[in-house]
């Protein structure tokens, strides 16, 4: 248990950052799926709009901190190939 004065802030601090980072990446995974069920239905239109919406979640997680933003870069690297074959495969029917 903390003791001293700041020590009790530095709980109450991290309680909050805490709960804000598991929102945060609780948000990104579900967009994640919400993009991979958009690949798995081979509908082009709707993964893009997929990823937009990940993007930004990833950008904004990588700029606010609960994401390192290289995990971030690489996440959105790997869903842009997995749009762009698709794409590729739509393209090619």
């Amino acid at each position: 248990m903390p003791h001293s004065l700041s020590a009790k802030k530095r709980v109450r601090q991290n309680e909050r950052r805490r709960v804000y980072n598991r929102t945060v990446k609780s948000r990104i995974r579900t967009a994640r799926r919400a993009f991979a069920k958009a690949l798995e239905a081979r509908d082009p239109e709707a993964a893009r709009q997929r990823l937009r919406a990940c993007e930004r979640l990833l950008h904004r997680a990588a700029n606010r901190g609960p994401l390192h933003r290289n995990a971030s870069a690489r996440l959105i690297s790997r869903m842009q190939g997995r749009l762009a074959a698709l794409e590729k495969a739509a393209a090619a029917n």
